[in-house]
């Protein structure tokens, strides 16, 4: 073989394009199920049971630990996209940046502002206790600097948590989310949602 052909041959383009690690795979997998979850207790305890039911309880504890790991989900995912290497975001990739980082920043705030804002007790596997967030030295120092009673300084957060944070913003960004792998599935056929969901190198 010529030398030129040589050449052309070993600095070929990858004509495959790179999937993410394996690590990030994973985890954005465990994270969606983890949401389905999530939802699938809230709307539980909305719909289905009353809050003088047992289960109504049950529903809300499986819905706070599944809250708390969708914070460490959230936060291992940030981390993969940070320190693991990454494919090039496929379409428009300042967007696509955009949309994962407001994705993540929403998954992230949910938790913080139910903890802030509903005034629970965090019971964890039922083994620990987090303190409710009025319990806190911080609380009442902030509403003192805020010259504004503690219930007021809470109840912003409970709403964005209860209302258009969880029933509005996030299931735009969701089915923003998942109408933009569709198109690439259906209509670009590049392989987007294969290499997502797949666990394989």
């Amino acid at each position: 073989m010529p030398a030129s052909r040589a050449h052309d041959v070993n600095h070929a383009p990858d004509v495959h394009p790179a999937r993410h690690a394996v690590t990030s795979r994973a985890l954005h997998a465990s994270l969606a199920l983890t949401i389905g979850h999530l939802y699938l207790t809230a709307y539980g305890r909305k719909w289905v049971t009353t809050q003088l039911e047992s289960a109504n309880w049950y529903l809300l504890v499986v819905h706070v630990n599944l809250g708390l790991l969708s914070v460490a989900l959230s936060l291992g995912l940030l981390a993969a996209h940070l320190w693991l290497p990454q494919p090039p975001p496929l379409g428009l990739p300042r967007v696509t940046r955009l949309a994962h980082c407001g994705l993540l920043a929403v998954l992230l705030a949910l938790p913080v502002a139910a903890y802030i804002g509903t005034g629970f007790d965090l019971r964890v596997l039922g083994q620990w206790t987090l303190p409710a967030f009025q319990r806190l030295p911080l609380a009442d120092s902030l509403a003192a600097l805020l010259e504004v009673p503690l219930i007021t300084l809470m109840e912003p957060f409970g709403r964005f948590h209860r209302d258009w944070g969880a029933d509005l913003l996030l299931p735009c960004l969701l089915g923003g989310h998942i109408v933009a792998a569709l198109f690439h599935h259906l209509v670009l056929k590049d392989g987007a949602l294969g290499r997502i969901w797949s666990l394989r190198r």
